[in-house]
């Protein structure tokens, strides 16, 4: 299987992965034969791209780190309780974040988001979550598909999952871990409460307009922070996740000291940063890269591998990027690359396994020469031939 951009598609290719609608029913089961009126359905959905199945990576296995029973329980519980705390807002008038601030902190937004069914049903259905996500160790790579519409809800799903990965990594608790995913599944609800025009402006923001923006992350605190039955870091994620270590983040320009807190996921200094959110810091800000936007393509993996290692100390805790490193790879699984340097330099492929103690040079299947030709597949193990580099295409 091989993840190829939907502008890459050509009818005749088959389907690798189901295509899920608004409301995540199937539009389009795994198997299909594309047409071009699939394509072009495909391309005005906002689909940026999509798994392929063909012979030449039929061998080439994409493990996704939940399975599509969980990612859609998951999403579907995040969509719902999202839906149902915009519709007891629906009638509010709130011009100014006091104002908003007021709104979230009356009873009538409080009472029906904390009491909601769609609520309650999330918070139990992370537990079925955690105990897939208890099996893996590294990440192969994320495989959402997302589109506008559905972005927010992947996207919370993807930046769980990295996060979750990590606080495994240092063995974290469950009930950690369980504050953890509450946290990461709803840490942008607080944009629900900005206007979604201009969430998804196409242009360069003004600086009014991303200062609007930015107090999501105060919005989600104010509608969390009361509830016992998350716990503080649940509420604290939404909060924090935009802050750095060097203290030039928002909305209160905390600080991190760079260590990992030895098995606890907040600190006692009320300037700092609490370790949960340092974790979630890395999360969103790697599957938001790598996403496509309204206002930009997604960045390719390995160039947002780069910009996390060379944020360590300064936006990111050093500590917690070492470790994201050690279980995220820079080319995942199922990624198109091309040899940048060494004997077949220009040739393009996929990534077709990576090695747990060589993280950053995978085995890479190729497939094109480097006139574009398709040729006869051939094998190049990057942890055995240091003259390759490649890149992510």
């Amino acid at each position: 299987m091989i993840k190829k951009h939907i502008n890459s598609v050509t009818p005749g290719m088959v389907l690798g992965k189901p295509i899920y609608g608004e409301n995540y029913e199937i539009l389009l089961k795994k198997g299909v034969e594309l047409t071009q009126g699939y394509i072009e359905r495909l391309k005005a959905r906002g689909y940026a791209c999509i798994y392929i199945e063909d012979k030449d990576t039929e061998d080439i296995v994409i493990n996704d780190p939940i399975s599509d029973k969980i990612r859609l329980m998951a999403t579907k519980d995040i969509l719902k309780t999202y839906k149902v705390t915009q519709a007891s807002i629906s009638d509010i008038e709130a011009d100014t974040s006091e104002s908003v601030m007021r709104s979230i902190n009356t009873p009538k937004v409080k009472r029906t988001f904390q009491e909601s069914q769609a609520f309650k049903q999330l918070v139990t259905d992370i537990d079925s979550f955690l105990d897939e996500i208890m099996g893996q160790d590294i990440l192969s790579g994320l495989n959402s598909i997302k589109t506008v519409d559905n972005y927010t809800f992947e996207h919370s799903i993807d930046a769980a999952i990295i996060s979750l990965i990590i606080a495994k990594k240092l063995y974290l608790d469950k009930k950690k871990l369980k504050q953890i995913a509450i946290g990461e599944f709803l840490h942008d609800i607080g944009k629900i409460f900005i206007d979604i025009n201009l969430l998804n402006k196409p242009g360069k923001l003004t600086p009014e307009e991303f200062d609007k923006i930015k107090q999501h992350t105060s919005f989600g605190y104010e509608l969390l922070k009361d509830i016992d039955a998350i716990g503080y870091v649940s509420a604290h994620i939404p909060y924090q996740h935009h802050e750095r270590q060097d203290g030039k983040g928002y909305p209160r320009g905390l600080l991190g000291n760079n260590k990992i807190d030895k098995g606890e996921i907040t600190y006692v200094e009320h300037d700092k940063m609490i370790m949960g959110a340092e974790i979630a810091a890395v999360a969103d800000f790697y599957d938001a890269c790598i996403s496509d936007r309204p206002y930009r393509k997604g960045m390719t993996p390995d160039v947002v591998y780069d910009l996390i290692r060379n944020g360590a100390g300064t936006q990111f805790n050093k500590e917690l990027v070492n470790c994201f490193l050690s279980v995220m790879p820079k080319y995942p699984v199922g990624s198109e690359v091309k040899v940048t340097q060494g004997m077949y330099k220009d040739f393009t492929g996929v990534v077709a396994f990576i090695d747990v103690s060589h993280m950053t040079r995978p085995r890479v299947k190729l497939l094109n020469d480097d006139k574009k030709n398709k040729i006869k597949p051939i094998e190049i193990d990057l942890s055995r031939e240091a003259s390759y580099e490649i890149q992510c295409i």
